[in-house]
């Protein structure tokens, strides 16, 4: 069954402050993608005027206390994030089946916890989307969740579950101590973190979102002509670079892999891995060009406009 956003009367939140827009940074490696992120939200949500139906949503960043170094919060600073610290949620059954790139991925159910500074309405964006238009809509959703249908480039391509990269929630603690109480006793592919715990939680209950929402690159591959009607028709809010990624987060160095090497030395790194950008865009014989170029532009933009705010931080 499909519903139109006519069907339903919009709610808007009781105040404008009392929306955000989240993402997470759990170790400096991801640095350069939460800055470009940022960036293109501040563009599409920056020095508008507000209204109820025309929101002004708080830049949330959250972050693991003795993760993030202090200079790598300057620069999210700057460019609008404000960083929310949260407690470290450990995978279940001690992480084990978990693949280890998503070992800290668990943390993300923290967003629940964000009615505690009044947050109602949350969208939350992984550190490798970009946004391209505002998608107010999301804030005024009568519903407790929502999320895009999952792609993958592979078999079996389009799925019934949902992705985990871009949620539309309404916080409570409630439901977050509930997340936390089953989750050593669901059943659920372990090797796959968080999204499968969430599809496992909200499976009857999610309102499934339509692709533009979280544009992942994979639909690309499986359905062209779908992927070229969202992107003719100027629809697509949210891109989700899946894979290829345009930006490097293999450590390199110790320092990088403990998630506490400066912020400005990542920073100066991420400037001198253009080849990332380059590969990419040759990928899967070249597919992806336009799509790596439009994340391209916005951080060329960014290292402009925010130079000397960059600077500014040690």
């Amino acid at each position: 069954m499909y519903f139109r956003k006519e069907d339903y009367q919009l709610v808007a939140a009781s105040q404008p402050n009392a929306t955000a827009i989240v993402s997470s940074l759990y170790n400096d490696l991801y640095l350069l993608p939460i800055l470009t992120l940022g960036h293109s939200i501040s563009k599409h949500y920056g020095d508008y005027p507000t209204s109820p139906s025309r929101p002004s949503p708080q830049l949330l960043l959250l972050y693991i206390p003795g993760r993030i170094s202090a200079p790598t919060l300057c620069l999210a600073r700057a460019v609008g994030w404000t960083p929310h610290p949260v407690t470290h949620i450990k995978p279940p059954h001690g992480g084990k089946g978990v693949y280890h790139r998503f070992a800290d991925q668990y943390t993300k159910l923290a967003l629940w916890t964000l009615d505690q500074i009044g947050i109602e309405r949350a969208v939350y964006l992984d550190g490798d989307t970009l946004v391209r238009r505002r998608f107010d809509e999301l804030f005024a959703l009568p519903f407790r969740f929502a999320a895009v249908p999952d792609v993958e480039a592979k078999d079996p391509g389009f799925s019934l579950g949902f992705n985990a990269g871009v949620l539309a929630l309404q916080p409570s603690t409630a439901v977050f101590e509930s997340l936390l109480a089953h989750m050593d006793i669901a059943r659920f592919p372990l090797r796959m973190a968080e999204q499968a715990y969430l599809n496992y939680y909200f499976g009857a209950q999610v309102v499934k979102l339509p692709h533009v929402y979280n544009a992942n690159l994979a639909i690309k591959l499986r359905s062209l002509r779908l992927w070229d009607f969202m992107r003719r028709s100027d629809a697509i809010r949210i891109v989700h670079y899946t894979t290829p990624k345009p930006f490097d987060v293999n450590p390199r160095s110790e320092g990088e892999s403990t998630g506490m090497a400066s912020g400005k030395e990542l920073l100066r790194n991420a400037r001198e891995k253009t080849w990332v950008m380059g590969e990419a865009k040759r990928s899967h014989g070249g597919v992806y060009e336009e799509e790596i170029g439009w994340w391209e532009e916005v951080w060329k933009e960014m290292e402009r406009e925010r130079k000397d705010d960059f600077e500014r931080c040690a």
